[in-house]
């Protein structure tokens, strides 16, 4: 009987540290190599639409260590300094990106902080380096037209004249969605200054870089506390856009996402419902088996 009990007590503990190990390593790829994702909104339809799920790689960009410790799947919690570890790419004009909401508090911006715990999924437009131009919603990077993708979207009954002046849109000296720019990406390095680039970018990127930025009585921009003429660009950044591009919140409204908040690249959609069906075991009939294993280009 006792040895009985003994052998019973060892298999539950061999049972307990198998499932920890287990445990664990789902964490650590997690954390490092793939991901999963749900999309609840429609701005990259129809390249992703409501209701997909999709696997993403955060190894590619290199493994972006966690910057928030909490409870998983809810708000409690505390954010943590992060580190990145060499990537084997970067993100490239055409690229799926899935990356933090670039959270930044310059002066002037008076679009209202989003959730930067959430992560956000867009195409990349632009990098570092590249010159970006929108007109009559034909996107153009350094001069060479950046076609629509295969499913995107984009009506040519509604394109907004180039005398409108769309509010909220970034920077400020933009005229609106479909007619925008130029606008040069900044990369590492780069010298900033008021001379040649407009105050709300520059702004922007400081704030993103981590600084405190305002404005001096001499209308100059300060960081952390200073007075400067110029400032110089601490990291790359890249322009986000919807495939879903008349319906799409992204970096027309809110500015640049900086490399530091980069995640990974969206890889395959592996499971899709109709999201309009509030009855979740009704949803389990409306599965869209066409869009599952689909790769996402």
């Amino acid at each position: 009987m006792r040895k009985s009990k003994k052998k019973n007590d060892k298999n539950k503990s061999s049972f307990t540290r198998g499932l920890l190990h287990v445990i664990v390593t789902v964490l650590i790829l997690k954390a490092s190599v793939i991901e999963a994702y749900n999309v609840p909104t429609g701005s990259m339809e129809n390249t992703i639409k409501v209701g997909d799920f999709i696997f993403g790689n955060k190894f590619v960009f290199g493994i972006r260590t966690p910057d928030w410790i909490g409870i998983p799947w809810t708000n409690f919690g505390f954010s943590v300094p992060f580190t990145r570890l060499p990537g084997f790419d970067t993100p490239e004009t055409g690229d799926v990106v899935i990356f933090r909401y670039p959270n930044d508090r310059w002066p002037g911006n008076k679009i209202g902080p989003l959730d930067p715990s959430l992560n956000y999924i867009k195409r990349c437009i632009a990098g570092p380096g590249q010159t970006l131009e929108i007109k009559n919603k034909n996107i153009f990077i350094d001069g060479v037209e950046f076609v629509l993708p295969e499913h995107g979207k984009a009506s040519r009954l509604n394109i907004y004249d180039k005398n409108y002046k769309e509010t909220y849109v970034f920077p400020r000296t933009m005229q609106n969605r479909d007619q925008f720019g130029p606008l040069y990406l900044p990369k590492e390095g780069d010298i900033l200054t008021t001379n040649t680039f407009p105050i709300d970018q520059i702004m922007n990127v400081i704030s993103l870089d981590g600084h405190d930025v305002g404005l001096s009585a001499n209308n100059k921009f300060t960081v952390d506390g200073i007075e400067k003429d110029e400032y110089k660009c601490e990291q790359n950044f890249y322009f986000m856009m919807g495939d879903n591009r008349d319906n799409s919140h992204d970096s027309r409204y809110w500015g640049m996402v900086p490399e530091n908040n980069i995640i990974g690249e969206a890889l395959i959609t592996y499971l899709s419902w109709e999201q309009t069906e509030p009855n979740l075991l009704k949803r389990l009939f409306k599965i869209r088996f066409n869009r599952m294993f689909r790769l996402i280009d």
